[in-house]
């Protein structure tokens, strides 16, 4: 076989082959049919797998996690070395083809597993993707003839930010006094690096990005798909009762990310069909799928992903003019108006109980005109087709066109500017922002459509000053990666006390606040290179692509900055992945010639960076589970289990404070009030500045018979506007019988910390 990439040209992007094969072999170059004997190494192979496999399950059921996590990585070493195959031969190809349709669709896997995994912000959903992340790598850096052909100096620049990145945050455990919260974003760090490294390791060319891009949309709209019939179709496809989805969050859980998400399948899915360098399956797919993920956006009640989402498909529009405009929208625009009014008058489901019985026959209603808006879509688009030819082959000469298009942007800014006149949309500007900056409350209503017509900030204003003022003490190295919820919940303002937040609605006034100017400036770099190298200016043919590329990463950045979006995955990890692709080097190979392959130093010293780095995921991963396994039990009742199950978690990850909360409160309830006494203090000392430890402490204190009021009164200045804190208070200064009444709360004490 021989490579058919003969462009040599700076920036060039390779031939263009739509096909999928073509998209994946654009690498591969010229290689000896011969192919190596197999069966010896196919022996290896089932030795090594057998061995290895035996030997991870007993050391992760002996509650050995180090020594599982070393075996896991050294399996995956010993496997790469029996599969080896000789480069330049048949079989060398098809691995790296292979490797090359796993990377492409990877961007789309993580998508799907961290939105069906809470939306990825749990500890364990992001440890298992490292895990698996760093295999692949091992996997490909020793099977794969060239697992560096897309490495260059951009994608150098991002991945070195990135990686920076992730070793300052776990650096800042060691002066915010919580390593454990460091550890846990540096992980999540680690995923976006990873996936970022992946991915950019093939070189480019604009096949592999648009294939990505379709696998990846096609995995948001999947997932967007799947959230809107949990709310039209209640009765056929129920969600958990716990999961609060009054406004529509399944799988991811949480609202504002599923908007998002949905904006985000908006804007693909319209490049995907009013681009025509596009297969006709996609165009038809694309403006099928428009009515849905409208919808979905709709029941989310979003504010802020509605607003991004349309920012960016005018971006998109104005920046791509693609060809396809006229037919694509022709067809998907009437459908999808008509689908969000369906969804917009249905007022039983949007309120905080849309499951009920005629809320769900209003769904059903609603389903079905849905349904038929996307056919309707998908039939008018697939009649629009041949018009596409005659679009595809209209040219206008230079100057025609500068004319076309400088007349078409005066009528569109004076179009935009009537309407805005017209409707008085400056006094409601005003107005609205005067509404966000002061932070006023949503009005109490139980139909969530009203949400739609507030501005309020919601508190984040109030955030964002705490986040600033935290940055005012610590300008150069930050709080510490993590800290900023106990911050806030010390120094939150009276007017808001009921709000409880963990993150500070903004990626870049979180990062300033919790690792500053040294964080921020190496995450301005990273996404900044990311934003750079998406730009579609001077892109010729592949100028959609790379608009759609631009607009979906830039709705993102916009979003991150009101929300935190950096700590779901689901949401984030494909600007990653996606990005690394479009920073990779372009494919420039002249026919038969080939990439000088690393040496194997390279490559084991790839490997033993990937198993040194796998030992934080794993032992996180591990501690996790051991940890749910151990409040499941405390909430049963069932302390023995308990407390075996936190002494695990425990032994494997001695740094987090969680089991040892789970010792203290089943010590006071087994009467063993000084081991108590003793767990609870450890779980200070691992994270002096939460509250709810140093609240824990006073009660089992008390409860030993102890004085508790040093410890109460922390609790009470770590979080003065709690009521527990405030009775605890109370009760040490006016009540006699203090000891009793706390040792009883002591041994009823739930475990709110942890979940």
């Amino acid at each position: 076989m021989q490579c058919t990439c003969a462009c040599k040209a700076p920036g060039c992007d390779g031939p263009s082959d739509p096909s999928f094969s073509g998209a994946v072999a654009s690498t591969v170059g010229a290689v000896d049919v011969k192919a190596q004997p197999a069966r010896g190494r196919l022996a290896t192979f089932a030795v090594v797998l057998c061995a290895g496999a035996a030997v991870t399950y007993v050391a992760f059921s002996s509650g050995s996690a180090l020594l599982g996590v070393l075996s896991l990585i050294t399996v995956a070493l010993a496997l790469s070395l029996a599969l080896y195959v000789r480069p330049g031969t048949a079989e060398s190809a098809a691995v790296e083809q292979f490797s090359a349709v796993v990377l492409l669709a990877l961007p789309g896997a993580m998508v799907v597993y961290f939105a069906f995994s809470a939306g990825g912000f749990f500890p364990d959903a992001h440890a298992f993707m490292a895990l698996v992340l760093l295999v692949v790598l091992v996997l490909r850096t020793t099977l794969v003839d060239d697992p560096f052909a897309g490495f260059g100096p951009r994608l150098a620049i991002a991945a070195g930010a990135l990686a920076l990145l992730t070793l300052w945050t776990l650096a800042s455990g060691l002066w915010s006094d919580a390593p454990a919260r460091a550890l846990i974003e540096a992980n999540r760090s680690l995923v976006y690096l990873l996936a970022l490294v992946l991915v950019g390791s093939l070189a480019r060319t604009p096949e592999r990005l648009n294939w990505s891009l379709r696998l990846t949309t096609a995995a948001i709209v999947g997932v967007v798909v799947a959230a809107l019939v949990t709310r039209v179709l209640p009765d056929v496809f129920p969600t958990d009762p716990g999961l609060l989805n009054d406004r529509l969050s399944y799988p991811l859980t949480y609202w504002n990310t599923l908007g998002m998400l949905g904006s985000l399948a908006a804007i693909f899915c319209v490049h995907a069909t009013t681009s025509l360098r596009q297969p006709a399956p996609a165009r038809v797919a694309g403006a099928a799928a428009l009515p849905a993920v409208a919808a979905t956006v709709l029941f989310t009640f979003s504010r802020g992903a509605i607003l991004a989402g349309g920012f960016a498909l005018v971006l998109y529009v104005l920046l791509a003019r693609p060809r396809g405009l006229l037919t694509g929208l022709a067809a998907a625009a009437p459908p999808t108006v008509v689908a969000v009014m369906s969804a917009y008058g249905a007022e039983l489901l949007a309120t905080e109980t849309p499951a009920t019985a005629a809320a769900t026959e209003q769904g059903h209603e609603v389903a079905f005109v849905i349904a038929l808006c996307c056919v309707a879509a998908g039939l008018l688009r697939l009649v629009l087709l041949p018009l596409d030819v005659r679009l595809r082959g209209f040219r206008l000469g230079a100057e025609r066109r500068q004319l076309v298009i400088g007349t078409a942007w005066a009528v569109g800014v004076a179009l935009v500017v009537s309407v805005v006149l017209a409707l008085g949309i400056p006094g409601r500007a005003a107005d609205q922002y005067e509404a966000f900056v002061d932070s006023r409350p949503l009005p109490a209503s139980a139909d969530l459509r009203d949400r739609l017509g507030y501005a309020s900030s919601n508190g984040r204003i109030e955030q964002w000053e705490v986040g600033l003022r935290l940055f005012e003490h610590a300008r150069l190295r930050g709080i510490g990666a993590g800290t900023f919820g106990l911050r806030w919940t010390e120094q939150r303002p009276a007017t808001i006390v009921g709000l409880v937040v963990d993150d500070a609605h903004s990626l870049y006034v979180e990062t300033l606040a919790e690792l500053g100017l040294i964080g921020f400036a190496l995450l301005l770099v990273a996404l900044g290179s990311i934003l750079a190298a998406t730009v579609p200016i001077r892109r010729g043919t592949q100028r959609s692509l790379y608009a759609a590329l631009f607009t979906g990463t830039l709705a993102w950045a916009v979003h991150a900055g009101v929300d935190w979006d950096w700590e779901m995955p689901a949401l984030s990890a494909w600007v990653f992945g996606l990005g690394g692709l479009a920073l990779a080097a372009p494919v420039q190979r002249e026919p038969g010639e080939q990439h000088a392959p690393p040496g194997r130093t390279l490559r084991l010293a790839v490997g033993l960076a990937a198993t040194l780095a796998a030992l934080g995921p794993g032992l996180l991963l591990v501690s996790e589970r051991r940890l749910d396994e151990g409040v499941a039990a405390f909430e049963r009742g069932d302390c023995g289990r308990a407390i075996a199950a936190a002494a695990s978690a425990q032994t494997i990850l001695d740094v987090r404070p969680e089991p040892y909360e789970i010792l203290g409160f089943c010590q006071t309830r087994r009467g063993f009030h000084r081991l108590a006494v003793r767990a609870l203090e450890r779980a200070v000392e691992r994270d002096p500045a939460n509250w709810e430890f140093r609240y824990g402490l006073a009660l089992v204190r008390a409860a030993a018979g102890l004085d508790p009021r040093a410890d109460a009164r922390a609790s009470l200045r770590l979080n003065p506007y709690d009521p527990r804190t405030l009775e605890l208070d109370a009760i040490l200064r006016e009540r006699n019988d203090w000891q009793r009444l706390l040792a009883l709360r002591a041994r009823n004490e739930r475990l709110s910390v942890v979940r």
